[in-house]
């Protein structure tokens, strides 16, 4: 064998070889589904639930923590990506293909105590308040389809609650357990806030789900997966030790 022979043959060896690509997850801090814990681990009902999928899946994981637009976007644009949790809504049922049910959540309107003395009885009534929503959320696209004049879209919802309690902003949004955990986290006081009303339109389940262009035998691992932890009774068992029932 000459040298230009063994040069061809080390060329497709190298370049043959397998590469093993990991597979993209995005999500993004919302406690107590998805939240950094002590020493920046990150920890949550969802995340949880997802580790256990992980598990029998036995791949090897990109997880990315992204403000949720970003996170939204590359679901939607990227092949082959998960994305946990997201609410499975009439506008994005066709964007994406669905995975595996995590939970419910129920929304609320939220304001200050002080300002809203008066009850609120219908949800229009909040068409003259300025409400702090994070964007690309479910919610925003509820309020974008239903013509809210003063909707400040922000890459947080922790950018919300400060600008309430600074006054700049007279609404937010959340779940019961999303609110006292932004609340404890920036150190404010609980006591000051208020359920203006629940916003029932959004109140919708929380999904993993895939990229519309995704690899069918992916979809097909990830949801054989979870019908693994949902009838070995794992998933019940995360759902109790997060109060998720």
């Amino acid at each position: 064998m000459n040298i230009k022979h063994l040069w061809i043959i080390l060329f497709l060896m190298v370049n043959t070889s397998p590469c093993i690509a990991k597979q993209l997850v995005v999500t993004e801090i919302l406690p107590p589904y998805q939240f950094y814990q002590v020493n920046n681990v990150l920890g949550g009902f969802s995340v949880e639930v997802m580790e256990e999928i992980f598990k029998i899946t036995g791949d090897d994981i990109d997880l990315q923590v992204l403000p949720w637009a970003r996170a939204y976007q590359t679901a939607l644009s990227r092949p082959n990506t998960i994305i946990f949790s997201l609410s499975r809504t009439l506008s994005r049922e066709k964007r994406f293909i669905w995975g595996g049910k995590l939970m419910k959540e129920n929304v609320y309107a939220w304001g200050l105590k002080e300002k809203f003395k008066i009850p609120i009885n219908h949800i229009k009534q909040l068409k003259k308040y300025k409400i702090a929503i994070a964007r690309s959320t479910s919610t925003a696209q509820y309020f974008q389809q239903q013509k809210y004049p003063s909707v400040y879209e922000l890459v947080s919802p922790e950018q919300g609650l400060q600008m309430l309690y600074l006054n700049r902003v007279d609404v937010i949004t959340g779940t019961k357990n999303n609110i006292k955990a932004r609340v404890n986290k920036l150190n404010l006081n609980m006591d000051k806030l208020k359920i203006i009303i629940p916003i029932t339109a959004v109140n919708h389940y929380l999904y993993f789900a895939f990229s519309l262009n995704s690899d069918k035998n992916i979809v097909n691992k990830y949801m054989n997966a979870y019908k693994i932890i949902e009838q070995n009774g794992i998933l019940d068992k995360l759902k109790n030790n997060w109060h998720m029932q």
